[in-house]
């Protein structure tokens, strides 16, 4: 896949990428199977590289996946529409990054509980939670490792 993005004068360091990944709280996970493309809108974690997503234990999502587990993902922070004289003069304020990994589910115990805390530091960091075991096991927890990733931004 090619990431060479188009508009230079928009594109953001791999630093302000992983500061947007840090503190997103929706991502757009798109995958493919069967020539079929499907689109899931997401909570999510980040840490290191890695998103981490959780979901019940069987649906399409899942399913895709287990079809092929290559993904494409954006996260986006918003900002204002900047309405103009003409409509095709309007713009909006954003940042910002798409990126493409590999999924792969996580198993057992301790790496459920460690994939589940990083999704919740995403919304509520320095706390610690707990995951009872009835929870863990009607939950999929699974990770997509980023192999690419670019940032733009249009402030």
């Amino acid at each position: 896949m090619d990431d060479t993005m188009r508009r230079k004068d928009r594109q953001l360091s791999a630093q302000v990428a992983n500061e947007i990944l840090e503190k997103g709280s929706v991502c757009q996970l798109a995958m493919a199977a069967q020539g079929e493309p499907y689109l899931v809108t997401l909570n999510y974690g980040y840490r290191d590289s890695t998103m981490y997503f959780h979901c019940a234990r069987a649906g399409r999502k899942l399913e895709v996946i287990e079809q092929n587990n290559r993904v494409c993902f954006t996260v986006v922070e918003h900002g204002p529409v900047l309405p103009a004289e003409k409509p095709c003069d309007f713009t909006m304020k954003f940042r910002s990054v798409v990126g493409f990994g590999t999924a792969r589910v996580i198993d057992g115990y301790r790496d459920k509980c460690e994939a589940l805390g990083i999704i919740m530091a995403q919304y509520a960091p320095g706390e610690t939670f707990q995951f009872p075991e009835g929870t863990l096991a009607a939950t999929t927890v699974f990770a997509v490792d980023i192999s690419s990733m670019a940032a733009k931004s249009n402030l």
